[in-house]
């Protein structure tokens, strides 16, 4: 190229190249000098691509003749200043095409606000620091670009895609406030290399933008970025390897966010971000390595699923107030997540199923106030999750669906104090084989529309239920069949509306309120002790379950409770009413001699009502004989009759004192004779089965 070829503003250029001075074309008129009125700007401020990847290439260009003798003729062209050498524009338009593919730059080249008419080439390029800050360009094609120092691309208007893919950046990639509109993807940078981070502050972007594989050293930053996706991904950082931060805070996101397989040394955040994508997966984030934590509350927003499954979190994973929308399906997907620390989820507000299933989270579960709505569905799945300090659903947490704790390992306490539990006519709480380390707390004011199901649940310490409303009309209230528990409050703020199931349970201290007793099934129940005591008269109404079934087992344990206090007269009332109850089930032989010996003896539980029995019809067969004495049955020969001994000889069949054999009463006498003697083996009869029956119960 010849120097008298150059116009006068490609000269200008040329002569401020040696010495790395800016040539600033700019009218000083804002609406003039915008990039974007570009293609009305005259020649007195357009510059050749071509002589522009003249000065860039210079040291590796054959110069003709006439070039080298003007460039003699500038100043400071020895060897000394060629090491200042850079290209800086302002407000040039750049027509043609800048090709520098494979072109190896050893000068900085700043292109400052300028308009390209053209898409700048760069492809495997090697270069120093490049600049485009402020320009408007139809795009960059910049794969496998080697770039010593930093790229900057802050406040561009692309009209084109931007391409990095391959690229390594020995400094840092900025794309500050850029706008990027382009068909997809609209920036791909495919296994970037950016070695002093990568910054995006305020990007905007219409077209998916691809960071995949890539590898940051230091901080990636997309504070404030506006990004919309044409297709379904908005934004890619699947593989992402960052040494260090990534703050992706108070974006804008319409479209899918993919973290699949990211690692992060530093914190990873996106506080404050907006995700739309109704319907489909908002944020998918497998298997994700964070190891400074992940943070997602402050006001996030997710319209659609979030997906965190099989990833691990150091330190803490934070969902404090964060707003998951995806009503009928997930909100939050975060199965098999590994939390080395705590989950903060205060305030989370939850439309769809969270699933935190077979979730290890070494510190505690926080989901104080959180609101979650999963209507007829599990709106939390927590099965097998393994929790080493506490689960907290306190302070106003509401659900509307099951929360499922199936399985669950839970190191110290699982607290519902104060919670809202709705799901009618279903399970609202199914902790079924739960184990907890400390206590269950579902009082103070706790409410329940539904069943609660603690089938199998181990709970080291205290199953609370006082002040709680427990409804759950013509079902179970509480199925808790094999709950073990140290202690069991049972003193709802009324009696539940529906059964409360204990069978089979194990719990050492049972406390209750017999102002909220409600109907229960206890089969196989056993506790230590019952608190208040209560005297067995206003026990037994605690043993009735509303059906006509008999099952012995209830009875004997409050009779054991009973008796281990010492309360034995309290001890046989229960077991008479056990008695009483069995009767109800015999055939009708059965029954009426169990009511005699009821009548008698008691059942053998009542053993002075026999002998009341036997000195009234004593007093009664010795008036009748000593009025109607009975004749000898030889006459001259027998023992004096004594009327006393001869109606104890008619009673007491067992010993003979002579009386019997000795004389023959007639008429009316005869009938009374009869009657004692059957009265009284009626009444031994049922004094030894009675006594044998409760002996052998002791």
């Amino acid at each position: 190229m010849r120097v008298e070829e150059l116009s006068a503003a490609e000269r200008r250029v040329w002569e401020a190249f040696p010495r790395g001075e800016l040539v600033d074309f700019r009218t000083g008129k804002p609406d003039e000098d915008a990039p974007a009125t570009g293609a009305s700007w005259g020649p007195e401020r357009t510059v050749r691509a071509g002589v522009i990847a003249e000065l860039l290439l210079r040291e590796e260009s054959a110069r003709s003749p006439a070039l080298r003798e003007e460039t003699k003729r500038l100043p400071a062209q020895g060897e000394e200043s060629a090491r200042f050498s850079a290209l800086r524009l302002k407000g040039a338009r750049v027509t043609e095409l800048l090709d520098l593919t494979h072109a190896t730059i050893t000068h900085p080249a700043r292109f400052l606000s300028c308009d390209f008419e053209q898409v700048p080439r760069l492809y495997w390029a090697r270069c120093q620091q490049l600049s485009f800050t402020g320009s408007r360009l139809p795009g960059l094609s910049a794969s496998n670009a080697q770039i010593g120092g930093h790229l900057r691309l802050e406040r561009c208007l692309f009209t084109g895609r931007v391409e990095l893919r391959g690229a390594h950046i020995a400094g840092s990639l900025t794309l500050d406030h850029a706008q990027v509109r382009a068909p997809e993807p609209a920036i791909d940078c495919d296994r970037l290399q950016a070695d002093r981070g990568i910054a995006a502050i305020g990007l905007r972007a219409e077209g998916h933008v691809r960071l995949s594989n890539v590898k940051v050293g230091g901080t990636l930053i997309m504070d404030d970025a506006r990004l919309t996706a044409t297709d379904r991904h908005a934004l890619t950082l699947d593989g992402l390897v960052a040494d260090g931060n990534v703050f992706c805070r108070c974006m804008t996101v319409a479209g899918m966010i993919s973290l699949r397989n990211a690692r992060v040394t530093g914190p990873f955040a996106l506080t404050g971000t907006t995700i739309d994508h109704p319907g489909e997966m908002a944020l998918r984030g497998s298997r994700i390595t964070a190891e400074g934590g992940l943070y997602l509350g402050g006001t996030f927003a997710a319209t659609g699923t979030v997906r965190l499954a099989d990833s691990r979190v150091d330190r803490e994973l934070n969902l404090t107030g964060a707003h998951l929308d995806n009503p009928g399906g997930d909100a939050l997907q975060a199965e098999e997540v590994q939390v080395e620390g705590t989950i903060e989820a205060r305030g989370l507000t939850a439309r769809g199923r969270v699933d935190l299933s077979q979730a290890r989270v070494t510190g505690s579960l926080r989901l104080a106030g959180a609101d979650l709505s999963a209507p007829g569905k599990v709106a939390l799945d927590a099965d097998g999750v393994s929790i080493g300090g506490a689960l907290s659903c306190v302070d106003g947490f509401r659900s509307e669906g099951v929360v499922r704790l199936v399985d669950a390992t839970i190191g110290t306490i699982t607290d519902f104090s104060g919670a809202r539990l709705s799901n009618p006519g279903g399970k609202t709480l199914d902790a079924a084989a739960a184990t907890i380390g400390s206590g269950l707390f579902c009082g103070h004011g706790f409410a329940s529309d539904g069943e609660i199901t603690l089938i199998g649940t181990q709970v080291r310490r205290h199953v609370y239920f006082n002040d709680a409303t427990l409804t759950n009309p013509g079902g179970r209230a509480l199925a808790a069949w094999q709950l073990e528990a140290s202690e069991l409050y049972l003193r709802p703020k009324s009696a539940p509306e529906g059964t409360v199931d204990l069978r089979h349970a194990r719990i050492g201290v049972l406390r209750d309120d017999p102002a909220t007793w409600s109907p229960r099934r206890q089969d196989g129940l056993t506790y230590e002790a019952l608190d208040p005591t209560l005297p067995a008269a206003r026990r037994l109404a605690w043993l009735e379950d509303g059906s006509d079934e008999y099952v012995p087992q209830p009875y004997e344990q409050l009779a054991n409770t009973y008796r281990r206090l010492g309360h034995d007269e309290d001890a046989r009332t229960v077991l008479l009413a056990k008695q009483r109850r069995r009767r109800a089930t015999l055939p009708r032989p059965a029954r009426a001699w169990g009511v005699l010996q009821d009548i008698t003896v008691g059942y053998g539980y009542r053993p002075l009502r026999a002998a009341a029995w036997f000195v009234a019809l004593l007093v009664v067969g010795a008036t009748v004989f000593a009025l109607d004495r009975p004749p000898p049955a030889e006459a001259g020969k027998g023992p004096v009759f004594n009327a006393v001994v001869y109606a104890l000889d008619l009673l007491f069949p067992l010993i003979d004192f002579g009386q019997e054999k000795a004389f023959q009463p007639v008429g009316g006498a005869q009938w009374v004779a009869y009657g004692l003697v059957l009265a009284g083996w009626i009444l031994v009869t049922t004094i030894v089965t009675g006594i044998t029956r409760a002996l052998s119960r002791q």
